[in-house]
């Protein structure tokens, strides 16, 4: 045999070699392929199997099947491997033949993640403990009241709930059909209200200012909660609630600790908020179990942390409290959410001020009534010069503004503005007294303002 001759079958052999060697690999990759989609394969051995055959997937795969099932910044984790498998599930179907993948890795990542999650706010409590420590200790030397209430029984189905309907749709088409949903859907928001919410509220002592309102006053405090109608009708668009002097506006300074207001009781209760807010779909068996479980997490959220944390605070001192303040600065950014990557929930305002100025208003009336009158007037002066061009172009289109509800920064500058005016009295017991009409007369129109009180104007 010529050496040509031999050249020639040489290069056939090899290629018959390599193509049998690719066939080989393209049998162990689609093995390996469905038992990733079975949730047979941890996340170490993918690691390991890919990195040992990367050279031949990337001749095996095209651009978008590796990027698909190898993403960028894959690491070995199961939340990687939900990834993974979403990748590979596609690449069987782009091959023509679909295939059914197991749950394992979303649920050994939610269990990952929710570990993860736990060490990131043990560090975080960590990290706030003496702060924390010192708050306690306050509280500890001025205890307030505790409420006993089992509100864990008001979960679940309120008692004597009416059954559900049967709709002959599903999602509202027309006039009719969008009526009968929204009072349906009402009728459950009611039921719920009514038999947790209320009972909720009724125990920590407050009381009803409207169906969807619960005011408490104590010791100069306010504590308001409230649902607010969509727009559109049908369910409620959002919940506010606060704690604020009777004098002051809802406006956050001061709440509560940022893993009270915006941990995970509160991104559990925002999640799928629209089954309590549109009335856009037919309300049948399985909405009313949807809302039941929803008002569950706002009962969970109210009773477990924000109504407990408004109980601590039982007048202006403990609300002014440097210790309660250096806790609240201490948790307003929290932990890195571990699939985000960012904090959880940031509530730091860097050094800025309040838009309105509402900061000083709260802080200088404090200062006027504990005494330390140069600092607190300094506070409402800066407060009334930055307000004054808003409240001349605004009294002269509405003079009686600041009786006015829907303009809270006129109701604001106003009454920095009466407080300011004291300054000029002369004689200290005389603006001292002075100083406690003044207050006497804001609280009582704020009583209005906060839904304590019926109407009242000035």
């Amino acid at each position: 045999m010529s050496e040509k001759r031999k050249s020639a079958v040489f290069s056939a052999y090899s290629l018959l070699c390599e193509g049998m060697f690719y066939m080989n690999f393209q049998d162990e990759m689609k093995k390996m392929f469905l038992r990733v989609t079975d949730g047979g394969v941890e996340p170490a051995e993918w690691e390991q199997w890919w990195n040992e055959h990367k050279s031949q997937l990337e001749e095996a795969l095209t651009r978008g099947d590796l990027n698909r099932i190898m993403p960028a910044f894959w690491s070995s984790s199961y939340y990687s491997m939900t990834k993974t498998q979403s990748g590979v599930a596609y690449y069987f179907h782009a091959q023509g033949r679909p295939v059914k993948t197991s749950d394992y890795y979303e649920k050994k990542a939610e269990e990952e993640e929710a570990q993860r999650q736990r060490e990131a706010m043990e560090k975080f409590q960590e990290r706030t403990a003496p702060e924390r420590f010192r708050w306690e200790r306050y509280l500890e030397e001025h205890p307030a009241g505790v409420v006993e209430f089992d509100w864990k029984h008001l979960l679940g189905t309120p008692p004597g709930q009416k059954a559900a309907l049967v709709f002959s749709y599903k999602k509202t088409r027309t006039e009719e059909q969008w009526k009968e949903t929204r009072e349906e859907l009402q009728l459950r928001l009611k039921e719920n209200m009514q038999a947790k919410i209320a009972r909720l509220a009724k125990a920590y002592g407050m009381k009803k200012s409207g169906p969807k309102t619960f005011v408490k006053e104590k010791n100069g405090l306010v504590c308001v909660l409230k649902f607010i109608g969509y727009f559109r009708g049908g369910g409620y668009e959002a919940m506010p609630y606060y704690i604020c002097p009777i004098y002051a506006l809802d406006t956050g300074i001061l709440g509560l600790p940022g893993h009270i207001s915006q941990g995970e009781y509160f991104q559990r209760m925002q999640r799928d908020w629209g089954v309590i807010q549109y009335g856009t779909t037919a309300v049948d068996a399985d909405e009313v179990e949807k809302i039941n479980r929803k008002f569950d997490e706002i009962l969970t959220f109210l009773a477990d942390g924000i109504f407990p944390e408004w109980q601590k605070i039982d007048s202006l001192e403990a609300y002014f409290a440097k210790e309660r303040q250096d806790y609240l600065k201490a948790t307003e950014t929290g932990p890195v959410n571990i699939r985000t990557g960012r904090p959880m929930w940031d509530l730091d305002e860097r050094g800025q001020k309040h838009p309105w100025r509402a900061d000083d208003y709260l802080f200088g009336v404090w200062g006027l009534l504990s005494g330390r009158e140069e600092e607190g007037y300094g506070k409402l002066v800066e407060c009334v010069e930055y307000g004054a061009d808003y409240m001349e172009r605004c009294l002269k289109e509405r003079p009686d503004a600041y009786n006015d509800l829907r303009d809270p920064m006129a109701v604001l500058y106003y009454n920095a503005g009466l407080f300011a005016q004291t300054r000029q009295i002369a004689d200290r017991k005389e603006r001292r007294a002075e100083i406690l009409k003044v207050y006497e007369d804001v609280c009582g129109f704020m009583r209005y303002y906060h839904g304590l009180a019926k109407r009242t104007g000035r």
